[in-house]
C-alpha cells in the first residue's frame, strides 16, 4: 500500500503496508497491515456462528487488497476497503430503526445498531448491525463483540482487538493514532485470504532516520498531518520515485513521489551536494525536513 507525507510519506507495520503524504507543508505516513497486538488486559469473548475454534493466527500472508482506484483523495484513500451503503463509523442516523438502511434486520427496534464491516463471502461488507460491548482496545472475535464504530482486526496470536473504523477522512483518527489497513480478525480464520479494513491503530512514536528503534523490517516514518511518527511496512520509491517509498524517504501527496528525508544541521549529509535540507512545516518533527534543490 502507499505511504503519504501531508507533503511526504513511507509505510506502515506487520499488518500495514506503505504509506506517508505530503501537501506542500505537511507529511502524512500510512501503510497497509501488520498485525494488531491485543492490549485489553482480557481474553477475546467465545467465538459465535461457525465453530472454527476462533483462533486467530499470526497475520504473515498477502492481504486479499481489492485493486484502488487510480485517482483517489489521499485523505479518503481507504474508502474503498468499506464497500457501499451505510459508512462504518459514520453517523449513528444511518442505522436509526425509523427507516433507511436500519430496516429489514429483524432486530427490536430499540436495539442500538450501528454501520459495521461484516465477512462476507471473501468481501468485507458495510451492515446494520448490533452493537457489541468492547470499546477500543478491548479483545473480540469479529465486529459483533465490538462498540458502534469499532471493527474487530487480526491480533497477534488468538482473536483479535476493537479499533475505530476509519473509512472516511484518515484524519478522523483519535490523537496518537494513524489510518491504516488491518486484516479483519474473522477472515483470518474463515476466508481464504486475510480481508482489510481501515482503523485506527496507535502510532509508535519512533524517531525518523533511525530504524533502529523499530521491528525488524519497519521503517519509521511521518502518519499524521500533526507530525505523528510510526513504524511501517517500508515500499521501494526513492527521490522522485513512485510512492510507497523506501526507509528514508517520505511520500508528496501532491505528487504521489517520494522525497527523502534529512535532519536540518548542516553536518548532515543525507542531502549530498547541490541540495539542503528544507522544514519549517509542523508536519516535520522538530530538527527534520525534506532534501530540495539549491540550484
Amino acid at each position: 500500500m502507499a505511504t503519504w507525507v501531508f507533503a511526504l510519506s513511507a509505510c506502515s507495520m506487520d499488518d500495514s503496508a506503505a504509506g506517508g503524504y505530503e501537501d506542500g507543508g505537511g507529511v502524512f505516513g500510512s501503510g497497509g497491515g501488520e498485525s494488531e497486538s491485543a492490549q485489553s488486559g482480557g481474553s477475546p469473548p467465545p467465538a459465535s456462528g461457525s465453530g472454527s475454534g476462533g483462533a486467530g493466527g499470526v497475520v504473515n500472508e498477502d492481504l486479499n487488497i481489492p485493486a484502488a482506484p487510480e485517482a483517489q483523495d489521499p485523505y479518503t484513500r481507504f474508502a474503498y476497503l468499506c464497500g457501499d451503503g451505510c459508512t462504518p463509523g459514520g453517523e449513528p442516523t444511518e442505522c436509526s430503526s425509523d427507516g433507511g438502511a436500519g430496516t429489514g434486520t429483524g432486530l427490536p427496534a430499540a436495539q442500538t445498531l450501528h454501520c459495521q464491516l461484516v465477512l462476507d463471502d471473501g468481501d468485507a461488507i458495510p451492515s446494520c448491525q448490533p452493537a457489541g460491548r468492547f470499546e477500543a482496545g478491548g479483545p473480540c472475535h469479529s465486529g459483533a463483540d465490538c462498540a458502534a464504530g469499532l471493527g474487530c482486526v487480526a491480533a497477534d496470536g488468538e482473536g483479535g482487538v476493537c479499533r475505530q473504523y476509519c473509512c472516511g477522512h484518515v484524519e478522523s483518527c483519535a490523537a496518537g493514532t494513524y489510518c491504516d489497513e488491518r486484516p479483519m480478525a474473522q477472515s483470518v480464520v474463515e476466508a481464504s485470504a486475510p480481508v482489510p479494513i481501515p482503523v485506527c491503530v496507535p502510532a509508535m512514536n519512533c524517531e525518523l532516520l533511525n530504524d533502529s528503534v523499530c521491528p525488524t523490517g519497519l521503517t519509521c516514518t511521518i502518519v499524521r498531518e500533526d507530525g505523528t511518527t510510526s513504524c511501517v511496512v517500508p515500499g521501494e520509491g526513492r527521490a522522485d520515485e513512485r510512492c510507497p517509498c523506501a526507509p528514508g524517504f517520505v511520500c508528496s501527496m501532491l505528487t504521489n513521489q517520494c522525497k527523502q528525508l534529512c535532519r536540518i544541521d548542516s553536518r548532515a549529509p543525507e542531502c549530498g551536494a547541490g541540495a539542503k535540507c528544507q522544514g519549517g512545516s509542523a508536519i516535520y518533527p522538530a530538527g527534520f525536513g525534506v532534501c530540495v534543490s539549491t540550484s
